[in-house]
Order: structure tokens, then sequence, then C-alpha cells
């Protein structure tokens, strides 16, 4: 694109002009004759010799800034000129390099995340269902082979196995802080209900491949149904799924590589859920971390209570990494990343994939040109093709974001140690007296 081109001729032309223009001495003013009191004024003729050599002096000066000035202009020229042939031998040798990544819409199944996209750029942002829209991405990935009546159906039966026990334990039905407590229950104890025949026991977290690095649908709420285990992305979205199911009020909320559960009882103090030890927590446990900076709370991308439109622009992120896993990187991802950015623009989820989207379409245009992105020396060639040479930028200036954000990369290693601290006794006793403390609360709300 000449926008582009023009970008590298100025800076071509102002590194030649700035080296010419450095050697040019331009008239300084006139130094003052200093009068010696001893030996008089000077005369009238030799002011006037003064004055000739003054103006000779100007007079080459000049001259041979004007010769400096046009030698820079034809430099200019010239460069501009070999520029033009460059370009012009690369049209020729190269007419059908394509810097973009290839297009995948031609792969079998990817029709169906097309389809679901589609579908979700029609919900009301602010009014959809939850458990919908998730199975809908879960069974893009399985191209439709999954089962939705029977997820349906799965979904309203604990949803009055709930119901049932709240009843039978006399919790108040109308309560959010007793719905949100029967479903911490179910998730981290075994239950009975009379007039059920099926026991329920405790989710187990899945230590196995829990990022779904070598099997993408371990991050799924249908593989946690099945299998009774899940991980931090499956389990808050089951709880926000049966939330929905029995009209209880509850949020997601994201700490680095994880998410949890926030909701408020009917006297404004908020909770936070951690579903994947059965644990109650408090909010200096998640900023132990050490991987959550100042400027990332200033800009509200952890630990806040998403809303159902940031809660959309996550789900968009989910379907686009679904695809990424099972088909890899094309615009199709740039298109569901910037929906999602539209909806919830600091978004840290979406703005470190646009990030690693970005790197994926760099080193995709630099193969196809020949160049190795590793190689300083082969790199200086990314000048000669200015949409390449502006894709690295975007690199840069993305990354440069994600910064800004307060975004900072977390080991799994560095994970999976923050996770396992729940377990040290003084966080084991706060959850413990927050649990007795939230049922001591509901048994009197419904005493009374």
């Amino acid at each position: 694109m000449w926008s582009g081109n023009k970008f590298i001729l100025l800076l071509i032309f102002l590194n030649v002009s700035i080296d010419i223009i450095a050697q040019i001495q331009f008239p300084s003013a006139h130094n003052p004759i200093i009068i010696n009191q001893n030996i008089g004024l000077p005369t009238t003729p030799a002011l006037n010799v003064l004055k000739e050599v003054e103006q000779q002096r100007k007079q080459n000066q000049n001259q041979q800034n004007e010769r400096l000035i046009k030698k820079s202009q034809q430099e200019e020229n010239q460069h501009k000129e070999r520029l033009r042939e460059i370009y012009t031998e690369l049209n020729e040798t190269e007419p059908n390099i394509d810097y973009n990544l290839p297009d995948l819409s031609n792969l079998k199944g990817t029709e169906y995340y097309r389809a679901v996209y589609d579908k979700m750029t029609n919900l009301n942002i602010e009014d959809y269902s939850v458990k919908d829209v998730n199975f809908e991405i879960e069974n893009a990935y399985f191209e439709e082979k999954l089962n939705k009546e029977e997820f349906d159906k799965t979904i309203k039966q604990i949803g009055e196995f709930l119901r049932a026990k709240m009843k039978e334990s006399n919790y108040d039905l109308r309560s959010n802080t007793a719905k949100n407590f029967i479903l911490f229950e179910f998730f981290t104890q075994t239950l009975e209900v009379n007039g059920f025949k099926e026991k329920h026991f405790p989710i187990k977290y899945d230590f196995d491949d829990y990022m779904g690095n070598n099997a993408w649908p371990k991050m799924f709420v249908t593989k946690l149904l099945k299998t009774g285990s899940g991980q931090c992305h499956s389990m808050p979205l089951l709880y926000l799924i049966l939330a929905e199911e029995i009209r209880a009020e509850a949020y997601l909320a994201l700490s680095p590589n994880h998410s949890y559960i926030k909701f408020q009882d009917e006297k404004g103090k908020w909770y936070n859920l951690e579903l994947t030890n059965g644990m109650f927590t408090v909010p200096s446990f998640i900023l132990n971390s050490g991987f959550i900076k100042a400027e990332a709370i200033q800009n509200h991308i952890y630990m806040e209570n998403l809303s159902k439109k940031q809660l959309l622009s996550n789900f968009y992120n989910d379907l686009a990494e679904g695809y990424i896993h099972k088909y890899g990187y094309d615009q199709f991802v740039e298109k569901v990343i910037n929906k999602a950015l539209e909806l919830f623009p600091n978004n840290i989820n979406t703005n470190v994939l646009l990030f690693n989207y970005y790197i994926v379409r760099f080193e995709n245009a630099a193969k196809n040109l020949g160049i190795n992105p590793e190689n300083n020396q082969e790199l200086q060639k990314i000048r000669y093709y200015p949409d390449v040479a502006k894709w690295l930028a975007d690199i840069d200036n993305q990354n440069q974001k994600n910064i800004d954000l307060g975004y900072q990369s977390m080991p799994d290693e560095e994970y999976e140690k923050w996770l396992n601290s729940l377990q040290e006794t003084k966080n084991k006793q706060e959850s413990e007296t927050l649990k007795k403390q939230f049922k001591g609360i509901i048994l009197k709300k419904a005493k009374d």
C-alpha cells in the first residue's frame, strides 16, 4: 500500500536531509567592531571595505548552502527512484505472494464455528442464556454431535435436586444467599435428597492437562458433567449455568490464568468462591499470587464481577480459542477477537490472544517472503514490505498495551504453587470461618 511506502520514504528522506543539513554553515550574527579608545574611530573607507568583505562572505555561504540543498534533493530523488525499482522488481518476481494467514474456511467443521458466531452476534448482550451459549460453543468443537436435549435435561434435573435440597435443609427458596450456598455445597460436598435415587458426590479438580493444551475439551462443561471433574474454566461456568437454572445471582471474576465466582448476600457483602478447592476465599488470597499489578486493579482486568456483556465477550474468547486449538489461526479468529474486544476492550484474555494472533500472522508472512524473523540481518528486508513491517509494529504495540493494562505472564508452575497454597492452615481456617458465618446467616433467616 502506498501509505506504507510513503512512510518508509519519509524516513529515508529525513535521514538524508539531516546528514546534509548538518553540513550547512548558516551565517552567524555580525560581530560588532570593537573601538579602541586610544586609536580613535575607523575611517569611512575602512568601513566600506568591511561591508564588501561581509557581503561577499554571505554570498559565498549562500551559494554553498544552495549547492548542498540541491545535492540533498538529488540524493532524495535517487532514493525514491531506487525504491520504485525495488518495488517493481518484487512485484515482477514475486507477484503471487500472499501475506495473510491461510483461509481455513474450507476445512471440514469450521462452518459450525462460523454459524455459532453468527448466532452470538444476534444475541441480546444483556439478556441471554449462559447455558445455551456455552453449549453452542462446545458443540461447535464436536461438529454438532452433542445432544442438546440431554444436556438441557441434565441441567434441569440438577436444578430440581438443588431446590429439593434447599427445602429439606430449610433454606429460604427466595434468598440469593441461600441459593448460592446450596450451589457451593453441590460443588464441594456429598449430598442426598429424599425422593432422589442418586447420591451426588463433590466435583473434583482435574489435574491432568488442566489448561487443555493437549485436549481442549478438558475445558468443557459437558466433559465435567460426564466425568465429575473439571478445572477453573469449566467449574465456574457450570456454577453460572446452575445459578441461572435456580435463579440465583452470581458473577464470574478473573485472576491470572484463573476464574472464580463472586456473589453478594442480602446485606451487600461480597463473597469469593474458589471451586477448584471448594473454599471461601478473601481478596488477599488472590492478590498473594504475586502476579496482579496495581495497573491491573486500576484497569479492572482482575477481581471484578463481569457483567453479562463482559461475560459474552469471554464467550467469544472461548469460541476463538476452541477454533485455534482445532484448526489454527486465520482471519476468522481476528474477526472473533475484534468482536470480543468491542464488548469488553480491557478483556485481558482476549488482548493476550490478539498478541498471539499478531505473532502468528507476522511469522507466517515472513516465512512466505523467505525471511527468518529470528535472524536480525534477514529481518532488515522487512522494510521493503510496508504492510508486513506494520504487522511487526502491531506486535510491539499490542505487547505494550497488555503491559499498560497490568498484564504479567504467570508460569504454569507458579499458578499451581499459588492454587495449592489454598491448603495452607491459615487459608483453611479463614474458609471455615466464612462458611460457618455464611450458614449461620442462612439458618437465622430461615427461622425468621
